[in-house]
């Protein structure tokens, strides 16, 4: 009988002891996600936008200036424009400053491009490509306006810019915008 309680109180410590010991377990940690860097999109075609730019637009009877300079940025994968809009009228008395980001998007086969501005405005637009020397974007905000932009390539130093933006009442206002290269 001594040796029965005996090995019962040892059965309950070695019971006692699995259930108070962790258990080792030879696994080893769940990998983590780790990115894996995209191609870098070919620019070939959009190299010669970058340096500085001149641009004006005719806006409420006046030419409204803006300086844009792009850039090639974030590691080769995006290229980046930081724009400047300087006060133009008594009701544009305050410089905007924004910046675009424009990348291609292979697996949609499809330019991308967004954008913030220091009003708290914001674009986002796409684009199949160059179709000789135009390239056309469209896009629509959350609120149903409507973006056109036809980029016309005059030269490696110029470009034109027919915009036309549609409200969600449809209104439209047509733009033109000019752009001369100031510096590479």
């Amino acid at each position: 009988m001594k040796h029965t309680v005996s090995l019962a109180l040892g059965a309950i410590a070695l019971a006692v002891a699995f259930v108070a010991v962790p258990a080792v377990s030879p696994a080893q940690p769940a990998p983590t996600f780790t990115p894996v860097p995209a191609t870098k999109p070919d620019f070939s075609s959009m190299m010669f936008m970058t340096g500085t730019w001149t641009c004006t637009q005719m806006l409420r009877g006046k030419s409204r200036p803006d300086t844009s300079t792009t850039t090639v940025g974030l590691d080769g994968t995006w290229l980046i424009s930081q724009d400047t809009a300087p006060p133009f009228d008594q009701y544009r008395t305050y410089t905007i400053t924004g910046t675009n980001y424009m990348t291609y998007d292979p697996t949609v086969k499809q330019w991308v491009l967004t954008g913030v501005d220091s009003t708290g405005g914001y674009l986002m637009q796409s684009s199949p490509g160059w179709n000789g020397s135009t390239m056309t974007w469209t896009g629509k905000a959350l609120d149903g306006t409507t973006a056109t932009d036809v980029i016309t390539k005059v030269s490696d130093t110029e470009t034109s810019d027919a915009n036309i933006v549609t409200d969600p009442s449809g209104k439209a206002t047509p733009t033109t915008i000019t752009c001369k290269k100031s510096s590479s």
